[in-house]
């Protein structure tokens, strides 16, 4: 099956959880996620410390700090 690209010829992380993109020729955002993948472990949340998968108020799991007291 071929690999969908975006315009600027990106495509996404390989790890499922994450929401970054990544250049044609790359699998993977970063260290973790290559980590994470091959872990096989089930994940909620990336933890890649990129912009798109950091937790943000639009995110259902995101809280803030009086939510959580």
């Amino acid at each position: 099956m071929a690999e969908i690209l975006d315009v600027g010829g990106r495509h996404k992380c390989a790890h499922e959880q994450c929401r970054c993109y990544v250049l044609a020729l790359e699998t993977y955002c970063s260290d973790y996620c290559s980590d994470a993948d091959d872990a096989e472990e089930v994940e909620i949340q990336c933890d890649c410390k990129h912009a798109p998968c950091s937790m943000t108020e639009g995110d259902p799991l995101h809280t803030t700090v009086e939510e959580q007291e």
